[in-house]
């Protein structure tokens, strides 16, 4: 498990080239929740989201065969850019898998970072169709989510909220795969901090809660949401054990929740947030009496890599 000095490590290798985003207090989510809220804007992070942190820290610890022989992944887009953004900070080729019905400008962001983007398939077909494409090429796969380093990257993200807001009680963040929920509970780990952690999941993404309901890390033979961040396959195996050790509960949230939550944040807060980083706003309005507590509350905003096509049927 990684331990302050380590973390401290990390956070001192990434900072040249991700920002360190701000934790805003927000009135009116204090006033709408009946606590002192507070959001981290990861939205502003370097390529829309949080991901940058953990590929980043992941492609660091490559060996030099490996980096040789380029790197791959699969993603529905944030994953996608940060691999492509740490490809061209480290001097690494990327490529990056994508479903056919991927986010048209998730796709078009990640070739805009240099990556080659292959489209294919189902989110599912598309997962199996990245791990074939390492075999035959070559190439060094890094998951999007279930890796260990990766983890450690995203770690960093947990590490500045605790830096900034000492006295945080509780954190919200939408789960996907589990990657960020994975970092954030490795960073409370390392630090002791008491603070209780929640997950927010779509309820046609439902793979953590079906995994922790089953007891094993599961894979859905399909996902349907809007929130395309959270829509993994499967919850990673790495994240559910530490999901399992570390968090209080993870809930779900049905897609027009997670779109009233989006409302929310962009009319009174005045930010665009992509729906997956709408999951633990909408879990926070819909379960108030799950998160009852007292102490500050912090919600993750965990990207901006939002579609205006898409944006405007939703509304």
């Amino acid at each position: 498990m990684i331990t302050m000095t380590r973390l401290n490590e990390v956070r001192a290798a990434l900072a040249p080239h991700i920002h360190r985003t701000p934790l805003w207090h927000s009135r009116h989510l204090s006033e709408l929740l009946g606590r002192e809220t507070w959001i981290k804007a990861e939205l502003f992070q370097r390529t829309g989201s949080y991901k940058p942190r953990g590929m980043l820290w992941a492609m660091m610890q490559l060996s030099p065969e490996a980096r040789a022989r380029g790197t791959v992944t699969f993603s529905a887009g944030n994953a996608a850019q940060g691999l492509a953004y740490a490809g061209g900070v480290l001097g690494i080729s990327t490529t990056v898998v994508m479903s056919a019905s991927a986010n048209p400008t998730k796709v078009a962001a990640t070739k805009g970072y240099g990556a080659r983007v292959i489209q294919h398939g189902t989110p599912q077909e598309a997962a199996q169709f990245c791990l074939d494409l390492a075999a035959s090429e070559g190439l060094t796969y890094i998951s999007s989510y279930d890796d260990d380093e990766l983890m450690t990257g995203h770690a960093s993200l947990g590490a500045e909220i605790f830096e900034d807001l000492p006295a945080v009680a509780d954190i919200i963040l939408g789960i996907g795969g589990g990657g960020m929920a994975g970092g954030m509970a490795k960073a409370a780990i390392a630090q002791g901090h008491k603070v209780r952690l929640w997950g927010a999941e779509p309820e046609g993404a439902a793979a953590m809660s079906q995994s922790l309901e089953t007891g094993k890390a599961v894979r859905l033979p399909v996902v349907s949401t809007i929130a395309d961040g959270l829509a993994a396959p499967s919850a990673g195996e790495l994240c559910y054990a530490l999901v399992r050790e570390r968090f209080e509960g993870v809930h779900l949230v049905s897609d027009a929740q997670i779109l009233e939550a989006m409302k929310v944040l962009m009319a009174r807060l005045k930010i665009m947030p992509e729906p997956a980083a709408c999951a633990g706003l909408a879990v926070a309005l819909a379960r108030p009496g799950d998160l009852n507590g007292s102490g500050p509350l912090v919600l993750v905003i965990s990207g901006g890599n939002l579609d205006l096509a898409s944006l405007k049927g939703w509304l």
